[in-house]
């Protein structure tokens, strides 16, 4: 007797709310941070796991645009397209007339960045480290510089024939020194061919699976773009938020601190150095004067009585 057939059953991947890691930065992933983590992870929005690093098959790999308000919110983009190549915004305007297309968004500072529509690229595959759960990892800013390498590794490696489930792609984050401070940017790198013809087969039937999987705008402005600090100390180091901003500035104890000697007071010492050494000197002559014996007087010269001529004759 057949069991009666569930909803659940026909479900496809159009349904699906897929798993998306994301790169934690100084700036954002609030939630995430709460539960330990650290910039330079990644945290999956779904399971509220974090990892040093991803390994996954690749399934497919979307280009898309999107424009950012000024501010750093959980609002979506104020303008977007889900496809670059199809150069049309999810309004329905022409990307190609658009005065704030940016085409290599890793190649403008970040603040230029904040003010553009930059391409940006969408990972989905298959978490080989959780199950073989679908995911998605966004690249923005200067992350989709590193989305483009991985294509090339991808399209140019000749023992995969197209094949791209067999490739193991590790996926870590590398720190970018910037006028701001460290930000993360993702590694990308193919560490292995899957040989096992089972295994192989498997995630080829996932991956056919999944293509076609809507993927949803991003929620919030995405947290693997160059962000400018809300400050910097008296010191110059940046600060990203108040919280930060308040362990810095916090009051350290103050150093007991020896009073120094002014300049006028300096002189002083060395005016009554001077006269404490006159007054050892004048002692001293006196001590030696009474010491030795007095000089005898000095004899006058006698002095004889003038002489008178006798004039008289």
């Amino acid at each position: 007797m057949d069991e009666p057939r569930r909803s659940l059953d026909d479900y496809g991947p159009e349904e699906m709310a897929i798993p998306e890691w994301r790169l934690l930065q100084k700036v954002g992933g609030d939630w995430a941070k709460g539960l330990g983590g650290t910039p330079g992870q990644f945290f999956n929005k779904i399971t509220d796991e974090l990892a040093d690093e991803l390994n996954i098959v690749v399934v497919d790999i979307l280009t898309g645009r999107a424009k950012w308000g000024v501010e750093i919110s959980d609002a979506g983009p104020v303008c977007a397209s889900m496809s670059a190549r199809e150069n049309q915004s999810i309004y329905g305007d022409d990307c190609l007339k658009c005065p704030d297309r940016a085409d290599a968004p890793w190649a403008l500072d970040a603040t230029e960045r904040r003010q553009k529509c930059c391409l940006n690229y969408t990972i989905l595959g298959i978490d080989l480290d959780h199950g073989y759960l679908p995911v998605i990892l966004r690249a923005h800013g200067t992350s989709a510089l590193a989305s483009r390498q991985l294509i090339t590794q991808l399209k140019m490696n000749r023992a995969l024939h197209g094949e791209y489930f067999r490739a193991v792609v590790n996926i870590k984050c590398q720190e970018k020194n910037t006028p701001f401070g460290t930000t993360y940017v993702i590694h990308p790198k193919i560490t292995e061919l899957i040989t096992d013809e089972n295994k192989a087969k498997e995630l080829k039937a996932e991956s056919l699976r999944l293509l076609g999987a809507p993927l949803a705008l991003p929620e919030g402005r995405p947290d693997d773009l160059e962000t400018t600090p809300l400050g910097f100390t008296p010191e110059g180091t940046p600060f990203y938020s108040e919280e930060e901003r308040e362990k810095l500035m916090a009051p350290a104890e103050a150093p007991v601190e020896t009073p120094q000697e002014t300049p006028l007071a300096k002189v002083a010492e060395r005016i009554e150095t001077l006269r404490q050494a006159t007054e050892s000197a004048d002692k001293a002559a006196e001590t030696t004067a009474e010491k030795e014996p007095a000089p005898p007087p000095l004899e006058e010269p006698k002095v004889e009585p003038e002489r008178k001529l006798d004039l008289d004759f």
